[in-house]
């Protein structure tokens, strides 16, 4: 008759052990990116709806600069080559002899649409700080050129919408040759709108600064 011998068992019970502050380190880098991406949308809204303005009236300023300004200059280098002139020249209705100041309108709603490009450029590349457009020469030359690439881009996202609802449609460089016509001339009148308005608000800001200083 065998007898079995019981042996105590000692269970250890770790109470006072300090547990992990942190996540553990696989949910970490899921974590910090969603937090970062969030905190990335959070500022890039800021600064359209709560922007940092100094100077309430270099907006204004600014915007017609861009809208009168910078088409106009553009408009006189034109004739003065005596080369066509854009088709947002165009007057608003049918007049057999054009009057003087006939392209006053146009040129008006034209510059509306740059002045509002340049606007959310600027509020886009916290244009309107104050360190923007009265730090050193390079600062305002570098956050001037950030709110024109950024005006440069919606200037043409505009265009193509212009150039979808005029066509009725997608079309691409050889379906005809009305409208590689059409299509040529938007890229050129593109190029000199971003041409003029970037040498125009380039020497005001620099001109500014140089001034504050």
């Amino acid at each position: 008759m065998s007898t079995t011998q019981l042996v105590p068992q000692t269970q250890v019970v770790q109470a006072f052990v300090p547990q992990p502050l942190f996540a553990p380190s696989h949910t970490q880098p899921k974590l910090f990116r969603k937090q970062q991406s969030t905190q990335m949308k959070e500022n890039i809204l800021d600064r359209f709806t709560s922007p940092k303005i100094e100077d309430p009236v270099l907006p204004l300023t600014e915007a017609g600069i861009a809208q009168i300004v910078a088409p106009t200059i553009q408009l006189f280098w034109l004739t003065s080559l005596r080369s066509p002139l854009p088709s947002w020249t165009t007057p608003l209705y049918d007049i057999t002899f054009l009057p003087r100041g006939y392209l006053l309108a146009p040129t008006l709603i034209h510059g509306a649409g740059l002045a509002c490009c340049w606007l959310l450029g600027s509020l886009a590349a916290r244009g309107f700080e104050r360190e923007a457009y009265e730090g050193d020469l390079k600062t305002v030359l570098s956050s001037t050129a950030r709110a024109g690439a950024f005006a440069t881009g919606l200037l043409i996202l505009c265009t193509q919408v212009d150039l979808y609802h005029d066509m009725g449609g997608y079309v691409q460089i050889g379906d005809s040759a009305e409208n590689d016509l059409r299509i040529y001339r938007a890229l050129v009148e593109i190029i000199n709108d971003v041409f003029f308005e970037a040498i125009t608000l380039l020497s005001w800001r620099a001109f500014r600064s140089k001034v504050d200083n």
